[in-house]
């Protein structure tokens, strides 16, 4: 016994502090109801989603219910276009005056926008954006995200695949339009 007591205590006074202070690390544990960077209460976020709330917040002009439609319909645009690009090698058609190919990119533009200031918000806050009336804000970020993250995948196959990444803008003589 007496032969393994020492090892640790050669290993304890190895580690101590050469000004004989011990530095102590203090953590403070999380409350009850907070939840961590990566959790979610799936149940009742599906329980606050109200659709009559969300159409009065619209017609009364409300900024939150507004921006969270247009992400709604941003990862609608998004979503088909990374369908399209997954199956083709190339985005959406520039449709007629280029229409669709500017909706598209506004689209792409409006989803990393919700990624970038729910993450900035949640870095900062600890918590994402608002839920918004009805839940709308909220449900325009989730889906956000998991647009983006299907986008990553979308754009490792593009690469593997096809071997290149198409243009943002569609060039004379490329491979896409």
């Amino acid at each position: 016994m007496r032969a393994t007591a020492r090892p640790r205590a050669r290993v304890a006074a190895r580690a101590a502090p050469r000004n004989g202070r011990a530095r102590v690390l203090a953590r403070a544990a999380p409350k009850k109801d907070e939840k961590g960077f990566f959790e979610a209460d799936l149940v009742n976020d599906l329980k606050s989603v109200d659709g009559d709330e969300t159409m009065s917040g619209l017609l009364s002009g409300d900024a939150q219910a507004i921006a969270g439609a247009v992400g709604l319909v941003a990862n609608g645009v998004t979503s088909w276009s990374l369908w399209v690009l997954y199956n083709t090698g190339c985005g959406l058609p520039p449709g007629p005056g280029g229409s669709l190919g500017a909706l598209e990119g506004v689209s792409y533009l409006v989803v990393t926008a919700f990624v970038v200031a729910a993450t900035a918000k949640k870095i900062k806050t600890g918590s994402g954006l608002p839920a918004g009336p009805g839940g709308v804000l909220g449900g325009a970020e989730g889906i956000s995200f998991l647009v983006a993250l299907i986008g990553l995948g979308v754009l490792a196959n593009q690469v593997l695949h096809f071997g290149y990444v198409p243009n943002a803008i569609p060039t004379e003589g490329g491979k896409c339009y």
